[in-house]
């Protein structure tokens, strides 16, 4: 990973998330940052954002990105490469177009902002990103404490399994052979049914060179389950991705999930199984 998308809204919790990017930035090797702000959205008309423009709030805008740049590169390594880019597109949409344009291989978001912009990052909204994100994304949640991810917990719901290691491998496999890799499986469902061992076969198959600790977890709430899993073998990053929407609903529309996410020490990478 070496080309970081670094969301921001100017708030303490997208300035802890980029601490917590710039504290990553010479474990994994980034290169180049680019940090990136959108407001002021209107519906779409047919595919293209409609969008109306404000000098006045361009130049302010414009004003915190630059002091925000300046701050944050007293954090990252020195010789990255910065970049700032201020739109007024709808998120998704400026995030993916972003990213093809620079390249980008990780983008970086908080759990929490403020104001109108709060409402894209949680909730219902956090999920479209999520989903949306062309992207590997890696979510921090508000109250995280950095740590080296020395521990990475996969979570799984055993379906389409090659797809997304294939992804997940072509994305992150450096990360992962940095690290200790566990892989979780919160189920109602005995994982040593049929339907499940051929998916179990083609996981092990694929992560066998990075001797990962399997668990299996019966629990109705997949939320409960993962965040236990989390707390109790302390990890240090999760990784999901983002087909598994049922997954993704329960974890950020229950206040269990919001209590998983915004007090658990551990950020979540999710990984697009498909992209544009």
């Amino acid at each position: 990973m070496k080309n970081l998308l670094l969301l921001t809204d100017f708030s303490d919790n997208a300035y802890a998330a980029a601490q917590y990017a710039a504290k990553l930035a010479p474990l994994w090797g980034i290169e180049k940052v680019v940090l990136y702000h959108t407001y002021e959205v209107v519906p779409t008309v047919g595919t293209e954002p409609v969008v109306i423009s404000n000098s006045d709030i361009l130049e302010e805008k414009q004003k915190d990105l630059n002091v925000w740049q300046e701050d944050l590169m007293q954090l990252f390594p020195q010789g990255i490469a910065w970049k700032v880019t201020l739109e007024e597109y709808e998120l998704s949409y400026g995030v993916n177009r972003t990213c093809a344009e620079e390249d980008i291989d990780l983008v970086v978001v908080g759990t929490a902002g403020k104001s109108g912009f709060k409402k894209l990052l949680l909730g219902s909204n956090t999920l479209k990103l999520i989903e949306n994100c062309h992207t590997p994304l890696l979510v921090v949640p508000a109250k995280a404490e950095f740590r080296i991810p020395k521990k990475m917990l996969i979570a799984t719901n055993l379906k389409e399994v090659k797809i997304k290691l294939d992804r997940l491998l072509v994305n992150a496999a450096e990360v992962l052979r940095k690290s200790e890799v566990y892989v979780v499986h919160v189920t109602k469902e005995d994982p040593a049914s049929k339907a499940l061992s051929t998916e179990i076969n083609i996981m092990t198959d694929l992560l066998a060179s990075y001797h990962p600790i399997y668990s299996y977890i019966l629990q109705s709430d997949i939320a409960v389950g993962i965040n236990q899993y989390i707390n109790e073998n302390h990890i240090d990053m999760m990784v999901t991705f983002h087909r598994d929407k049922g997954l993704l609903s329960r974890i950020f529309n229950t206040s269990i999930a919001q209590k998983m996410a915004w007090k658990s020490q551990a950020a979540m990478m999710v990984i697009p199984v498909h992209s544009g």
